[in-house]
């Protein structure tokens, strides 16, 4: 046993007193109770065969499991079967050794043992314990220490769930996999434990691959404790070591040092889960290198120190320090506590939270959120407790649900903490609803990440230099270039990468990066995922890629990076818990380069399905809604018979089915085709489920974008085909009452302004087509419709949405 292993596992036990542990105990926990002899058989399957076998007076004896359960079911019935086990698995005293590990405060208790020894040692460490059955639900709120029994608990069987809740033999988590209720809270607590701890654990007690699927994750936190013993089982050891940590103490050295550890105070450090603690790096001692620079502005790959020795001596050397730290900082310094930075994709936002972090780390502690998890709440009331002057630090904050962003935020209201968010300044992010509960907010400040200034654009300028291969900009001199920045690419960020990201050298170079390895078609269609993350936007979490693939989703980039050697994999690479890939310009470039429409989809739709099927977070739903939005797909996918493939595959899953969004759209799809008969009868299929929705819930489903859809679609038909008299009549009636009324509706957006737009250029187009009746009545509603909207823009939030809509006003001009 390394020293250092054994330093972090006291580490992490000391640190999960104030929440996170996890104990998860095997056959081992308790054979000395059951009187098993504690050798290398030892396991519930190899324990259930010698009984089983033994009950049968079976000669020879069977040598596999399921075989002797299913002749000894058959002999003695169900009844029989519960009496035999609950006689052999039924304990009645413990070791004090025990009793002392369930005096630790674990924040849940996992086991495959059928038996009660785990009851009975918490009774005896005086603590109060819940024991669940493998049929009880998951979701069933304890107030004290859980104790799941995943295999089964012979307390709780009876009659009439003996053969339900007892799961027998190495099939047994294939059969947990299926259930899916207990999988689901056994990953979810695993994710967010600080340490596991396995006692008693052998190889033959269950296939933990088949239940986590992020073991990568797993690995930090997982310790293995061990009997102590001269020869370690080989075999198990390295079992063991794929999934984290042996430790050779035995049970007994485990209680002692849990006895050592709750005989000191507790750490004051607040449990992180959601969260993790910022810690500034050294500056670098020398200047940033071509490579170090290309990296970062073509792969995202970013180097700390080159970051921290920017900000040290207030130079932009390594990349652009905006303006906008500056004044986020005064900000700060004043009465603003909440602070929203606003800008496109690929504006920068995460290189200057990183900035920002540095800066702050000096006078305050600095948190950064890695995943939203459900204790987010409690743990910022702790973290702020702990450290009232803490900053922290939100990306992407309108992917939380409003009411928890509103919640988060007003803990820092007034108050000494700082909270930083980010938002991309995009349709679906620009939350008219979560932008106006914060900016009810006295200390609030948004700071948009304008155009760059002269200084900014010097900057990038002289970073872009360095890339010695981009031959359209090196035919620049300096003064064309800045022009360059200035006005070809309206001196934003986002426009200078666009064109960077998307020039034949960029895209020879990810084609060379790409092509260094050899890749098996697992491996392809993980990094096409990944590049899909990124070009929605995010970088996500390997939990929820690994689960959402349902395979090791680190262990993939691991692999990639340790055959690429010190270069490493530079498309797709994790960091920590978050996997990261290139920009996402620069990931829409990939996709559509060197991956087939066919490969993108085949990738897409399995990840799709299998969410589908799961319970979501709301960080997982957004996602799953954002991977089905045809204009996302549609970027990267162009063959007319791969985007129908996508939507046919997706339609199979009946969770998928029952979304009326689904059906909208495979309607914008279908109205992207030119098949307006069938885009039709997907909308009015969209519209049906939203009436099953209303139904099945007894909820009112909000049919705004369906709304919307039809109107534009109105226009769409009028325009591309030959209606003509009262049914182009009735068309524009019907469009022009729908946008009236999703105007008319609380939380208004800029998308209906558009429809209004659309709606008299397609007028302007056919209008001539209605006899002079019908055109007197159009005239008449578009002007007070175009009346009401231009009063109306006024509610939108200000920045995106309020320009937007004020852009489609714009473009109707004084006719109405």
């Amino acid at each position: 046993m390394e020293s250092n292993s054994f330093d972090e596992f006291q580490r992490r036990l000391n640190l999960a007193r104030n929440g996170g542990g996890i104990l998860f105990c095997g056959a081992g926990f308790s054979a000395d109770c059951l009187n098993f002899n504690p050798d290398e058989t030892l396991g519930t399957g190899a324990q259930l065969l010698n009984l089983f076998n033994s009950e049968l007076s079976q000669k020879p004896p069977y040598k596999d499991l399921q075989n002797a359960t299913d002749a000894l079911w058959d002999k003695i019935a169900d009844n029989g079967m519960m009496r035999l086990l609950k006689e052999r698995f039924t304990v009645s005293n413990v070791t004090s050794d025990m009793a002392d590990l369930l005096r630790y405060p674990w924040q849940a208790v996992y086991t495959t043992n059928y038996d009660n020894a785990l009851e009975i040692a918490a009774h005896a460490a005086q603590k109060s314990v819940e024991a669940l059955n493998n049929t009880d639900q998951p979701d069933t709120a304890t107030p004290n220490l859980p104790i799941i029994h995943l295999h089964g608990y012979v307390q709780k069987w009876d009659i009439h769930n003996i053969r339900e809740s007892c799961v027998l033999g190495a099939e047994s988590y294939a059969k947990l996999t299926f259930v899916k209720k207990w999988l689901n809270r056994f990953r979810r607590d695993i994710d967010q434990a600080q340490i596991v701890v396995f006692v008693g654990f052998n190889a033959g007690d269950f296939h933990l691959n088949q239940a986590i699927n992020d073991l990568t994750g797993l690995r930090e936190k997982a310790f293995f404790i061990n009997r102590p013993t001269a020869q370690a089982d080989p075999d198990a050891t390295a079992v063991q070591k794929r999934l984290g940590t042996p430790l050779f103490t035995g049970r007994a050295g485990l209680a002692t040092i849990i006895r050592g550890l709750l005989a000191k105070d507790a750490p004051k450090e607040p449990r992180l889960v959601s969260f993790a603690k910022y810690t500034p790096p050294d500056p670098a001692a020398t200047v940033p290198t071509r490579a170090q620079i290309e990296d970062l502005l073509l792969y995202g790959k970013v180097e700390p120190s080159q970051l921290a020795r920017d900000a040290s001596n207030d130079v932009s050397e390594y990349h652009i320090q905006r303006t906008a730290i500056l004044g986020t900082l005064a900000a700060i310094a004043g009465d603003a506590r909440i602070v929203l930075l606003e800008g496109y994709p690929c504006d920068g936002k995460t290189l200057l939270t990183t900035d920002l972090a540095y800066r702050l780390s000096g006078g305050r502690p600095v948190y950064q959120m890695r995943q939203a998890y459900e204790s987010v709440l409690n743990e910022v009331a702790d973290i702020l407790h702990h450290a009232p002057n803490a900053a922290l630090i939100i990306e992407n904050c309108f992917d939380l649900p409003v009411d928890r962003l509103a919640s988060i935020a007003r803990q820092f209201d007034g108050q000494d903490g700082v909270l930083i968010l980010t938002s991309r300044a995009v349709a679906v992010d620009a939350s008219p609803i979560g932008l106006a509960s914060l900016e009810g907010f006295g200390s609030f400040r948004k700071i948009p990440l304008v155009s760059l200034n002269e200084n900014e654009t010097r900057a990038l300028s002289d970073l872009a230099d360095q890339i010695a291969g981009w031959r359209d900009f090196h035919a620049l001199d300096p003064g064309a270039r800045l022009r360059f920045i200035q006005s070809t690419c309206k001196a934003s960020l986002p426009h200078f990468l666009m064109r960077l990201l998307r020039s034949d050298y960029v895209t020879n170079r990810y084609r060379e990066e790409f092509n260094k390895l050899s890749l098996s078609q697992t491996e392809r269609a993980a990094i096409i995922i990944a590049l899909y993350f990124a070009h929605i936007g995010e970088n996500a979490p390997v939990s929820f890629l690994s689960n959402a693939m349902e395979t090791d989703y680190g262990a993939i980039i691991d692999r990639l990076n340790a055959r690429a050697g010190s270069d490493t994999f530079r498309l797709v690479r994790r960091t920590g818990q978050i996997i990261q890939t290139v920009p996402s310009i620069g990931a829409q470039n990939i996709l559509q380069n060197l991956f087939n429409d066919a490969e993108i989809v085949d990738a897409i739709v399995p990840l799709l399905m299998n969410l589908a099927a799961t319970y979501r977070n709301p960080f997982e739903q957004r996602m799953f809604n954002q991977m089905m939005r045809f204009s996302i797909l549609s970027d990267v996918v162009t063959d007319r018979g791969e985007i129908d493939r996508f939507f046919e595959h997706n339609k199979q899953e009946q969770q998928i089915r029952r979304m009326p969004l689904f059906w909208l759209q495979w309607h914008m799809a279908k109205c992207a085709a030119g098949e307006l008969p069938v885009a039709e009868k997907l909308l009015e299929q969209g519209y049906a489920e939203a009436n099953e929705f209303e139904r099945r819930t007894g909820n009112t489903f909000d049919r705004r974008q369906l709304d919307d859809r039809r109107a534009k679609f109105l226009m769409l038909r009028a325009e591309k085909t030959t209606r003509i008299g009262v049914d182009l009549f009735r068309d524009f009636k019907e469009a022009i009452e729908l946008t009236g009324k999703i105007l008319r509706q609380n939380d208004p957006q800029h998308y209906p302004f558009e429809t209004l737009a659309e709606i008299l250029r397609t007028y302007s187009v056919v209008g001539h087509q209605l006899n002079d009746g019908h055109k007197v009545l159009i005239d008449t509603a578009l002007g007070q419709l175009a009346g009401y909207a231009r009063k109306r823009v006024g509610v939108l939030p200000s920045g995106y949405q309020r320009d937007k809509a004020q852009s489609a006003l714009d473009s109707i001009g004084s006719r109405f």
